[in-house]
């Protein structure tokens, strides 16, 4: 059995686009700061979405190391002999943004809280 150029290239090009299809990482889904019904909140739900957030903000820090665990395991040994498999490099950008609007939304409701005497 022979194999052809054209097979060959087809094989390279479907490896290409599995590669560049784990490309950037997963996209950011940011917690809105300012809710509707904030105002209307006990000091107990207040307390409770703070305390909710600060679990979120762990998981996402956790998840932020692991991509830099990956990235660098990329970019140390595959990345030298297969330089096309950077593709699945992660910036790990959607963690960043979510644990800002996450620190945004904290100081909000803690606010909240302060004003309400809780």
């Amino acid at each position: 059995m022979r194999i052809s150029a054209k097979q060959v290239f087809g094989v390279a090009t479907v490896s290409l686009a599995a590669l560049l299809g784990a490309c950037a990482g997963r996209p950011a889904a940011p917690v809105q700061v300012n809710q509707a019904g904030d105002a209307d909140k006990s000091c107990h739900q207040l307390l409770k979405e703070l305390n909710d957030n600060q679990y979120y903000m762990a998981r996402l820090v956790k998840e932020s190391n692991h991509v830099k665990a990956k990235n660098a395991d990329v970019v140390a040994g595959d990345a030298f002999f297969f330089p096309p498999v950077l593709a699945a490099y992660d910036p790990g950008k959607a963690q960043d943004i979510e644990l800002r609007t996450y620190q945004e939304r904290n100081k909000k409701l803690t606010q909240l809280a302060v004003d309400k005497d809780c």
